[in-house]
């Protein structure tokens, strides 16, 4: 984990949507393997990751992101600073 884990939970990296009740995101350790939402790569068992997870229409959906897209995010963003310099 590059950054604090409220950095990633706090990072509007899924936005707000008024239709999902019951919003909850949160970094998981990963028990099982998941595929992230953004990229498709694979999660791996031990992880970590952004889940959120909630009821759309009274239905439960989850969705897990790896931490790669969450810091990528974060840094274009501009909502931490890179050591980048740009020429």
């Amino acid at each position: 984990m590059k950054y604090d884990k409220d950095m990633y939970i706090d990072s509007g990296f899924y936005g707000c949507d008024e239709d999902l009740e019951c919003h909850k995101e949160k970094v998981v350790k990963c028990r099982k393997p998941h595929t992230c939402a953004s990229c498709d790569k694979d999660i791996k068992t031990g992880d970590y990751a952004l889940n959120e997870s909630g009821f759309f229409d009274g239905e439960p959906v989850s969705s897990y992101t790896c931490l790669e897209c969450i810091e990528e995010w974060l840094e274009e963003s501009g909502q931490v600073e890179t050591d980048e310099t740009e020429e």
